[in-house]
């Protein structure tokens, strides 16, 4: 994998440091899970998605190992340092140049062996965050190099013309598997409807912690004159 990395905040893996990867473990999240024994009952009573809507999961784990060439005992003292003043016990924002779409988010903690003057193997591990969340919010310039053709979805809610006087202008957000609290940016009061609940758009941001968006299409109603811009962003396992 000559010269493919991990970005780690602003930091690449081979351009700075040199590093070769070797070797890429993505764990998935083990799902949380609550089961209740009831007399009578064949099995357990499962909770799991009683409460907050849909499965909760745990921190995910994100494993690379990587190797230095021409690294002798000395440079690989100063390598190691480096790297683990940039890293050890620190949160990141991870991506992985397989997978530019997206980034984890997760604290790190490093590993390394050497038994010869040449070569070192160096392990970063990483606690992440369940989701991997797209690089991208809805209402930022749509970018080629990072568009996945296998699973993207092309979202653009920038400066939405809403001029629907005393009726609805139905505006359609397509949600992620995970979805960040959607906020809504207006040039103009106005009124938003989403379920059977209407809300108050007031002029500049507003964060609508009461929208939950869900997976696929999820349809809001404005009423008034102006511009929206929505700002969403998600991501998946």
């Amino acid at each position: 994998m000559s010269g493919v990395g991990i970005t780690f905040d602003e930091t690449h893996s081979f351009r700075d440091w040199g590093l070769r990867l070797k070797k890429i473990v993505i764990g998935i999240p083990k799902a949380k899970t609550e089961y209740v024994s009831v007399p009578g009952m064949n099995g357990d009573l499962d909770l799991s998605e009683a409460q907050n809507g849909g499965v909760k999961y745990e921190m995910r784990t994100l494993k690379f190992t990587f190797g230095a060439r021409n690294c002798s005992y000395e440079r690989w003292s100063g390598l190691l340092s480096q790297i683990a003043s940039e890293l050890q016990g620190i949160s990141k924002r991870i991506i992985l140049d397989t997978d530019k779409g997206y980034y984890y988010t997760g604290r790190c903690e490093i590993e390394t062996e050497k038994n010869n003057d040449v070569t070192a193997e160096i392990v970063i591990s990483c606690k992440c965050e369940p989701y991997k969340i797209s690089v991208d919010s809805s209402d930022e310039p749509w970018k080629w190099d990072t568009f996945s053709f296998i699973n993207g979805v092309i979202r653009n809610t920038s400066d939405i013309t809403i001029s629907s006087g005393s009726g609805w202008q139905k505006v359609t957000l397509d949600g992620w598997v995970h979805n960040e609290t959607l906020r809504i940016v207006s040039n103009a009061e106005m009124k938003v409807r989403y379920r059977n609940s209407t809300y108050t758009i007031y002029t500049g941001e507003n964060i609508m912690y009461d929208i939950v968006l869900y997976k696929g299409v999820n349809d809001l109603y404005f009423q008034g004159t102006g511009k929206v811009t929505l700002i969403h962003r998600g991501g998946m396992l």
